[in-house]
């Protein structure tokens, strides 16, 4: 049950980061719906996959949190790595686990 709870608070957290980066209310609608109905795999996709396609811009700090919670879901990191092109502050991607 832990796991379920902590899983869910990453998530919550992940959606509240990604809307202040500016993902829209719709995507933000469908994404919490998603966690509501404990869709978790579905939200995170859901939420990247905007975030991607409209090109928000995102900092290291959150695609660390993506990074933790694609390795925590078991995903592949290429199911999530092209995120690191939104980086703003190109130079620090390095730092980023490849």
């Amino acid at each position: 049950m832990f796991i379920f709870r902590n899983r869910r608070g990453r998530l919550t957290k992940f959606l509240e980061h990604a809307k202040r980066f500016g993902l829209s209310d719709t995507d933000s609608k469908n994404a919490v719906s998603f966690l509501d109905h404990n869709e978790f795999g579905l939200c995170f996709e859901t939420v990247i996959t905007q975030m991607y396609e409209y090109e928000v811009r995102i900092d290291i700090e959150f695609y660390e949190l993506i990074d933790e919670i694609g390795k925590e879901m078991n995903l592949a990191l290429d199911s999530y790595s092209f995120m690191k092109e939104l980086i703003d502050g190109g130079n620090e991607i390095s730092q980023i686990r490849k």
